[in-house]
């Protein structure tokens, strides 16, 4: 699901100057998470329970299990955050669900790229890991999570597709997640791992040969 048409503005860059970013020590793998319908499901008008805070006057829930799921992946990898929503947003919305000086950085809209698609003749948003590759992070070594397989058209191999969330409070994706996710910590080539099935993976070894896929 594509994310809210949430603001950005002339000043962002001065707001995501003020996220505190840092790296987690002896991490080997950089762990990129989406936040809308990922980590999070903001909206203009609220559910029938109660929203956990607001950002830019959205109404903003919390996908179950999420302080959990974030401070295991914090001692496991060094984590970035990168979504299609502005910036401002996502900085009070970081602010919120991240201890400062965590993140190895916040990527908002404008590192998006907008790509045609000619079948449809619409335009898509893709999130294109080569932009993190020339900043000294090698594809190999990169895991991306995202409810939108299309944000990540050029990098299948790196994707971990999760189930959109809307609010649900009895949500239960992100325990799962987290065991797979440890599970692919070690591995050398992330992209070389099917992915496409995770759910029936968990407690397997990610680098036996039912789990290979051959990407490059």
């Amino acid at each position: 699901m594509d994310s809210p048409p949430l603001p950005d503005a002339a000043s962002t860059d001065r707001h995501a100057a003020a996220v505190r970013v840092g790296s987690t020590p002896g991490a080997s793998k950089l762990l990129v998470l989406d936040l809308d319908e990922t980590l999070i499901h903001a909206r203009e008008t609220p559910l029938d329970h109660p929203e956990d805070f607001r950002a830019v006057g959205y109404h903003v829930y919390l996908r179950p299990h999420l302080a959990d799921f974030l401070a295991r992946m914090l001692e496991r990898f060094e984590v970035g955050v990168w979504t299609a929503s502005g910036e401002i947003y996502a900085a009070q919305v970081v602010e919120r669900i991240f201890p400062p000086g965590k993140l190895a950085f916040l990527w908002s809209s404008k590192r998006c790229t907008t790509t045609r698609d000619w079948i449809t003749g619409g335009y898509q948003t893709v999130k294109n890991l080569q932009k993190l590759k020339s900043r000294g992070y090698p594809l190999e070594s990169i895991i991306a999570v995202d409810d939108t397989p299309a944000k990540y058209a050029r990098s299948y191999g790196n994707l971990v597709t999760v189930r959109e969330f809307l609010g649900e409070r009895d949500d239960a994706e992100l325990p799962l997640l987290a065991q797979y996710l440890v599970q692919l910590a070690d591995v050398p080539n992330v992209r070389a791992v099917e992915k496409r099935n995770w759910r029936g993976r968990v407690g397997f070894d990610a680098t036996s040969r039912a789990s290979l896929d051959g990407h490059d």
